[in-house]
């Protein structure tokens, strides 16, 4: 059992400076020296990319003495040098520019995994690797939402989960529940600042970014999944909310409904036309940061307002398209009603090119139907 095995093999590994100096590759140009800047900030997103390579670069090395795990999917810069451009219609395994091991749905990235193993009877099993005690937020329900998106493509009832930490969060309630499932794995290591010790007094600056050749490694792109079409799933779930919504069901009958996919994260209804802009606007609200819209400001300055809804939390969100911008406003519901600004959704993103392809199609009615069965007003 893989699991089994990173337990007994991994959480007593000492630091060592030849292990240290590997995981350097995967960083970018000029990023090694950040790993001991005095930015706070820019040194803990750096370090927490070299922990996360470092933990590769352990399994790597470890791996070659046992047979529990069979493959490890390729990442950072052992993965292919030019990714795959994102697009409509992608669906399945690709990499992003870092390297980085996504599940890509009709374009929109689903999922982002630190590490994907594969055991000696072709299993998957995946790895997320924290620094940080503040990344335990939203980490439960994105490891239940990966088990059944990784179970569904690879045909396993179970997918094996292991969690790599620099910090001691054992004791943690996140922690604590997830070690309850018995196919779910908690390695602690030592402290990034001890594992980084080693390296202190190294010239970071000029170090070799070589992908290596190693018979345990596997691109992620040559893995056999199920073919899936990400679209279809989200059109037929769409079709059951608002036939929810046109019924009045309730939220729990609605996440009940065996025709709401548990793939589907976000439900995408489309543009508003414009009387459902003003009503949105004049009954409900919308404020950028500091500034509450009326509707010529709405019309003025915003090209589009997209409706969607969060799954499975049954949550409402107005996407903003500023103009002349290749941007989005994420809105999301205040506790006194209307919209807030949350954060930009950029255009590199995947989903930025679902939101562009978004046609006015939401009347007043049906945003009113749906805004209500979200329960909000």
């Amino acid at each position: 059992m893989v699991l089994n095995w990173l337990r007994d093999n991994c959480a007593s590994f000492e630091p060592s400076r030849a292990l240290a100096i590997r995981a350097l590759r995967h960083l970018k140009k000029d990023d090694n020296i950040k790993l001991f800047s005095d930015d706070i900030m820019e040194m803990r997103t750096v370090e927490g990319y070299w922990y996360e390579a470092l933990i590769y670069e352990l399994l790597l090395e470890t791996a070659s003495n046992t047979s529990a795990i069979k493959k490890i999917v390729k990442k950072g810069a052992d993965a292919p040098r030019r990714p795959v451009r994102i697009a409509l219609g992608q669906n399945g395994m690709y990499y992003a520019e870092k390297g980085d091991i996504r599940v890509r749905g009709n374009g929109q990235d689903l999922a982002e995994v630190d590490l994907l193993l594969l055991d000696s009877n072709n299993k998957v099993s995946f790895t997320e690797i924290v620094t940080s005690p503040a990344d335990l937020k939203d980490l439960e329900a994105e490891i239940h939402y990966k088990k059944k998106l990784f179970g569904y493509l690879f045909k396993q009832d179970t997918v094996e989960f292991s969690l790599f930490s620099a910090v001691d969060i054992s004791n943690t309630q996140v922690v604590r529940r997830l070690c309850r499932e018995e196919e779910n794995a908690y390695v602690g290591t030592f402290s990034c600042e001890e594992l980084k010790a080693s390296i202190k007094t190294l010239r970071l600056a000029s170090l070799s970014k070589t992908a290596v050749s190693n018979p345990k490694l596997i691109s992620a792109l040559s893995l056999r999944t199920r073919p899936f079409d990400y679209r279809q799933f989200h059109d037929q779930t769409l079709v059951r909310l608002l036939r929810s919504a046109e019924r009045g069901a309730t939220q729990s009958e609605v996440l009940a409904d065996p025709g709401v996919s548990p793939l589907v994260k976000k439900v995408i209804f489309g543009a508003l036309h414009p009387a459902a802009q003003k009503t949105l606007i004049h009954e409900y609200g919308l404020r950028v940061k500091s500034s509450v819209l009326d509707y010529s400001d709405l019309m003025r300055d915003y090209s589009k307002a997209v409706l969607a809804v969060d799954l499975p939390d049954l949550s409402p969100v107005i996407y903003l398209k500023p103009k002349k911008k290749r941007m989005y406003y994420k809105m999301v519901p205040e506790r006194s009603g209307g919209f807030k600004f949350e954060r930009i959704t950029p255009g590199r993103v995947g989903f930025y090119l679902w939101l562009e392809s978004a046609k006015p199609s939401v009347e007043t009615d049906t945003m009113n139907l749906i805004l209500d069965l979200c329960k909000v007003r």
